[in-house]
C-alpha cells in the first residue's frame, strides 16, 4: 500500500531578551509499498519576532521556497558558507531529489559533518532538520492512494493569530501535503503549528525550545472533551483531509468557509479549517 506524510521540525531560539527566532522545517513524502520514497518536497520558513510582538521582517514569514529567488541564503541555512550560487529552492529539490527510492532510515544515516553532506550533489545547505522532518513524515505516513503519476506538493502558510497581542504574541503555521492529479486532489494531510510566545515589561519571558504541531501534541491538544463530536483535532483533520480527496481545484475553491471558518457538509469535522483550506488550495494550484 502506498502512503502520504507530512513531517515537522521546529523550534523557537531565545537571541538575547529582545528577539525570537522561529524556525519551521517540512517535509511531504510519498512511499510505495515498500516503504521506500517515491517523491518528496521540502519547505522552510524562518522569521525572527522582537520584543514588540510583531516580525522583524513581515517578508520572513513567507516560506523560502515560495519565495524563490528572492530569497538571499543566510549563514544559518548554509552553515557560515556555501560555493553554491543557487537559491534555496533549488537546493532543497536537491535534497528531496537525492532521497527519492530511500527508506526512511537510510535517509537518517546520510552522513553530514556540521550538518551538511558532501555526497548531495547540488546541496550546500544544513540539512539537519530536512532529515528529521523526513523522517516524521514517513513515520506518521497514512494509506493513501497515491499514484506513479500523482505529482506531490507542500505548503506552507504563516500568519499572525487574529488573537495574538504584544503580550502573547502568536504565529500559526499552516502545513499541507498533497497528491493531485490532472487538477484533483489524489490525498492530502494537514497540519497546524502554533508558536506562542510570551513578552513581560519588553522582554521575552518564552524559553528556546521544540514547538509541536496539533497533529504531534495528538490526545493532548485537548479538543475532545470540549467538542460536541467528542474526536480530538488530529481526528477531525483526518476528517477533512477525507473530504478534499477526490475533489478538483474548482470543487474546493467553492467550499467557501462561513464566517466562523468552518465548511458544511464535513462529516466528522467541526474545527475552524479557513486557514487549512486557504494553504491547501495554495498546494494544489502551485
Amino acid at each position: 500500500d502506498t502512503k502520504l506524510g507530512l513531517g515537522c521540525v521546529a523550534t523557537r531560539m531565545m537571541e538575547g531578551d529582545d528577539k525570537t527566532r522561529v524556525k519551521i522545517t517540512a517535509a511531504a513524502v510519498a512511499l510505495d509499498k515498500d516503504g521506500k520514497i517515491q517523491d518528496c518536497r521540502i519547505e522552510e520558513t524562518e522569521y525572527m519576532v522582537s520584543a514588540d510582538g510583531k516580525p522583524q521582517d513581515a517578508a520572513a514569514l513567507v516560506a523560502k521556497g515560495e519565495q524563490g529567488d528572492a530569497y538571499g541564503l543566510t549563514k544559518e541555512d548554509t552553515g557560515g558558507a556555501s560555493e553554491l550560487k543557487t537559491s534555496w529552492k533549488q537546493q532543497a529539490h536537491a535534497f528531496a531529489t537525492f532521497v527519492r527510492g530511500k527508506t526512511a532510515g537510510e535517509v537518517s544515516g546520510i552522513a553530514a559533518t556540521d550538518g551538511k553532506s558532501a555526497e548531495i550533489e547540488g546541496c550546500d545547505l544544513v540539512i539537519t532538520d530536512f532529515i528529521e522532518a523526513v523522517r516524521k513524515a514517513a513515520d506518521g505516513a497514512k494509506k493513501a492512494a497515491v499514484g506513479t503519476g500523482d505529482e506531490l506538493r507542500l505548503a506552507m502558510t504563516t500568519t499572525e493569530n487574529g488573537e495574538s497581542t504584544d503580550t502573547a504574541p502568536q504565529f500559526d503555521t499552516e502545513l499541507a501535503a498533497v497528491a493531485v492529479n490532472g487538477g484533483k486532489v489524489t490525498a492530502c494531510m494537514t497540519d497546524t503549528l502554533q508558536a506562542k510566545l510570551t513578552v513581560e515589561d519588553g522582554k521575552f519571558t518564552t524559553t528556546s525550545g521544540a514547538i509541536e504541531t496539533k497533529r504531534m501534541i495528538g490526545d493532548g491538544y485537548g479538543m475532545k472533551g470540549a467538542s460536541s463530536l467528542k474526536k480530538e483535532w488530529y481526528e477531525q483533520a483526518d476528517a477533512f483531509d477525507s473530504w478534499c480527496a477526490g475533489k478538483t481545484t474548482a470543487q474546493l475553491e467553492g467550499a467557501t468557509p462561513d464566517t466562523a471558518g468552518k465548511i458544511d457538509g464535513i462529516s466528522g469535522c467541526t474545527i475552524t479549517v479557513s486557514g487549512m483550506w486557504k494553504n491547501l488550495l495554495k498546494a494544489v494550484k502551485e
